[in-house]
């Protein structure tokens, strides 16, 4: 496998991880854009050779964190200096903070009558080649694994004001081969009948932290 094949089956990772945002809330070139980035990062290996570099997520993790999910969509980056995240020394868990979060009105997609915000986790593998396999392979099992939680729906031109802490599994411990990925965003609802929340076009995500 070349390194355009080790870099596509990372991308592919990072969309598994993903997996619950897409592809709702990526543009159609958000795959290309995530491919730049890959290629970059394992360009940036310093002791492989051409075909066999590894991808070093761990030690350029500033580069992950450049990714934007859809750039036509930018709600959750305007509002963001309303985010407040933090996340423990084990890196299992992070916390999202919104305190009176306040969307102005012509940032909110017509119809809708709802909003809520998700805090989502990601973790994806430092890969290397593996000569004996002759292909890309991710160092550790926790590769692609998510978790996520939402605030309450909320209607809209209502502050928020929250605490959305979510956790991978029970005992999960990301390694020094793996990389968080922390995602924040916002989406939009209609109701119809009873309590039933239709999605609509307009949420946004954004990365707020990559650990």
């Amino acid at each position: 496998m070349n390194e355009f094949g080790g870099c596509g089956a990372a991308v592919k990772a990072i969309r598994r991880g993903l997996l619950n945002l897409l592809p709702e809330q990526s543009d159609k070139h958000f795959t290309g854009r995530l491919m730049k980035v890959v290629k970059e990062i394992n360009r940036r290996d310093p002791a492989g050779i051409r075909g066999k570099r590894a991808i070093i997520f761990s030690a350029e993790r500033i580069f992950l964190s450049t990714m934007i999910l859809n750039v036509l969509q930018d709600i959750a980056e305007v509002v963001g200096y309303q985010f407040v995240w933090e996340h423990p020394i084990t890196r299992a868990s992070a916390k999202l903070t919104l305190t009176a979060l306040t969307i102005k009105p012509i940032l909110i997609p017509k119809g809708a009558t709802h909003y809520r915000v998700q805090n989502h986790l990601s973790i994806i593998s430092d890969y290397t080649y593996n000569e004996a396999n002759r292909r890309y392979e991710p160092m550790t099992l926790l590769n692609t694994l998510s978790a996520f939680a939402y605030s309450e729906y909320t209607p809209v031109g209502t502050a928020l004001t929250d605490e959305i802490d979510v956790a991978f599994p029970l005992g999960t411990l990301p390694g020094e081969d793996d990389t968080v990925i922390q995602c924040v965003g916002i989406e939009f609802y209609v109701v119809s009948g009873v309590n039933v929340y239709l999605p609509l076009q307009g949420s946004s995500v954004k990365v707020v932290d990559v650990f």
